[in-house]
This record gives C-alpha cells, structure tokens and sequence, in this order.
C-alpha cells in the first residue's frame, strides 16, 4: 500500500482543488481511486467523505468547527518528491490542512512555505528523526 495523505477544508475549496487536480495531468476516474498521472509520477485521488471514517469523533468535531462542513481530499502518492510538485501546484491560495497521516495537520500555507525553506523537506523523515 502506498502512503496517503488527506487534504482537508470546507467544500468550497474541494470544488477548486478537484478542478486542479483534473488539470494536474492525465485524469481517469477509477472504481475507488481516480488515477491521475502527472510526469513520471501516479497518484490515487478519492473525493468521496469516506476517508473521514477513519478520523476519531473528537477530531471530526475539530474540524467541523473550523471548516463548518468537512469535504477531505486523499491523495495516494509513491514518495513525498512526486507529491511535491503537485502540492505546490493545487494548494496555492487556498486554505486548509494537509494530514500527513504522521500525527500532524499541517496549514496548506505552511506547507508550501515549508517546501520554500527546504526543497527536499519531506514530512515522513522529519518525524523519524
């Protein structure tokens, strides 16, 4: 199984990083991932609400109390330099929080800002070390 990350934010912003997505590369919808292909790298894309079942109920009344209404994002990725690009493509202006599935809800703006510092920052080494 490859890592997953979530991306999570109200559905307004869903709508717009749907259509960002779509227009990240070569898209097809699948039977439980969308399959998007952009360069030499593939993702899985899931925009159903299921992924919110695996969030404990203290943590969903978290973000339905930032958000209003949840609308999350998974994105299943090979390793954090192919995601990268992508993020730094889909996440620009918009507001929410990345979970890296490592214990930690990251601002979509800290992200980006993250990979400013550090080009090669990748979020599954930073909570190893």
């Amino acid at each position: 199984m490859r890592p997953i990350i979530v991306l999570l934010c109200d559905p307004d912003t869903r709508k717009k990083l749907e259509a960002r997505l779509r227009g990240a590369g070569l898209y097809k919808n699948g039977e439980i991932f969308d399959h998007l292909l952009a360069g030499d790298c593939s993702f899985g894309v899931d925009f159903s609400d299921d992924v919110l079942d695996d969030y404990y109920d203290y943590e969903k009344s978290e973000l339905v109390e930032r958000f209003g209404s949840v609308a999350p994002v998974a994105i299943e990725y090979s390793k954090v330099s192919c995601i990268r690009p992508l993020l730094q493509v889909v996440l620009s202006g918009l507001s929410g929080l990345v979970d890296t599935d490592f214990d930690e809800l990251i601002e979509f703006e800290e992200v980006l800002a993250r990979f400013s510092r550090d080009p090669d920052w990748d979020w599954a080494k930073s909570k190893a070390d």
